[in-house]
């Protein structure tokens, strides 16, 4: 029975291909009668049976004509074997299982894993490694399982192919790519590149925190209407308590002071707008204190981030005239952020928000707004 599976998977997988006995047999490096005799009910070298699957990209399994319930019992009897063992004989196991099932992504995935866990072997399987990583980034429809292949090859490859795997992953978020360089130099032992990166991403995971859009709203009658002033008006009170705590002293640091500004603008339009009068102007008063602070650092000054022992010192640009923002290291390196927005408050702001959102509509006849409206305005034609 077994050898006549193998004879009509060979005859049908050639024929799918479109190819001869000969090219078949040319390809495989045996015979053209090797090939005949197979086709007719022969049966294979064991030896012969692996180079046989790859070829034809399918599993030995398939080859043989093993059912899947024992393909599933065998890979099961692999899983727990190989999370029951040591990294060596993890590589050894994921290795064998391999060359058994080359197209089983749970078994692509632990061999990658085996490799990357195993650092005297990189230079010598990297080849391997990059088949299986390929194969799962082509065919693989698991993300995990995709994630991790990006995340082996962009530690275990050499420098000159290290760009093209850090931009391979469709899901990509700047947080989740300068996490792999850090992985990167922690697993090559490069001390002192792992520790800036460490807290450069410290520093862009709160910049992602604090820089996810949270100011939703859609058009009626060509203005704009936020949604859930409430839950706005809670999450920026939150975020501003967040960054109360970063520094040693309790003071907002430097860095930080325009976000905060901006934090501080917005809570204020989302509680006047849930209804929260009186402590909506309280923090828009407190607004205008905070944009006049932020407002005085000078474009490029290098500011404190917070507590020395959390940030390592590290400094944030404020906007250059090219508009770009920078994490600063003592010893004069840097890390470009993409949080651009969180740097660049304007004296223009809190005129703009004051006249353009519809939280506001709630105060436009007060007289508090009236005049912290002349205020906003004066602050926006300033030189």
């Amino acid at each position: 029975m077994v050898e006549l599976k193998i004879a009509e998977v060979i005859l049908r997988e050639r024929r799918k291909l479109k190819l001869t006995q000969e090219e078949l047999a040319n390809a495989l490096m045996v015979s053209p009668q090797a090939v005949s005799n197979w086709e007719r009910g022969g049966y294979p070298d064991i030896t012969l049976l692996p180079r046989i699957a790859n070829y034809f990209k399918i599993t030995v399994d398939e080859l043989i004509g093993n059912d899947e319930a024992s393909h599933q019992a065998d890979v099961e009897f692999f899983m727990s074997k190989f999370n029951h063992s040591l990294p060596a004989e993890q590589l050894v196991l994921a290795k064998e299982y391999y060359q058994k099932y080359p197209s089983d992504f749970a078994i692509c995935d632990c061999l990658a894993m085996a490799i990357l866990r195993n650092k005297e072997c990189w230079q010598r399987d990297y080849p391997l490694l990059k088949e299986v990583c390929e194969k799962i980034i082509s065919y693989c429809t698991w993300e995990y399982t995709r994630q991790n292949a990006l995340e082996c090859m962009s530690i275990v490859c050499p420098d000159d192919e290290w760009e093209k795997w850090q931009y391979k992953s469709e899901q990509f978020y700047s947080s989740c790519q300068n996490e792999r360089i850090e992985e990167r130099f922690w697993k090559r032992g490069k001390q002192a590149e792992y520790q800036k990166q460490n807290t450069a991403n410290v520093l862009l995971n709160l910049m992602h925190f604090l820089g996810r859009e949270y100011m939703r709203y859609y058009e009626k009658d060509n203005g704009m209407l936020f949604e859930k002033p409430q839950k706005t008006a809670t999450l920026m009170k939150y975020r501003m308590r967040i960054l109360e705590c970063i520094s040693d002293d309790g003071d907002i640091p430097e860095a930080w002071s325009g976000c905060y500004a901006d934090l501080c603008l917005k809570a204020a339009g989302a509680m006047i707008g849930a209804g929260e009068i009186d402590d909506g102007f309280i923090y828009l008063e407190k607004a205008f204190t905070l944009y006049d602070t932020w407002l005085q650092i000078p474009e490029g000054k290098k500011m404190e981030t917070g507590s020395p022992t959390l940030f390592e010192n590290a400094k944030i640009s404020k906007t250059e005239k090219n508009c770009v923002v920078h994490i600063f290291f003592e010893d004069g390196t840097s890390v470009w952020t993409p949080y651009l927005w969180l740097f660049w408050q304007i004296k223009g702001d809190i005129f703009n928000a004051m006249t353009k959102w519809p939280w506001f509509d709630n105060v436009r006849e007060d007289e508090r707004y009236a005049k912290l409206l002349a205020k906003a305005k004066e602050m926006a034609e300033a030189k």
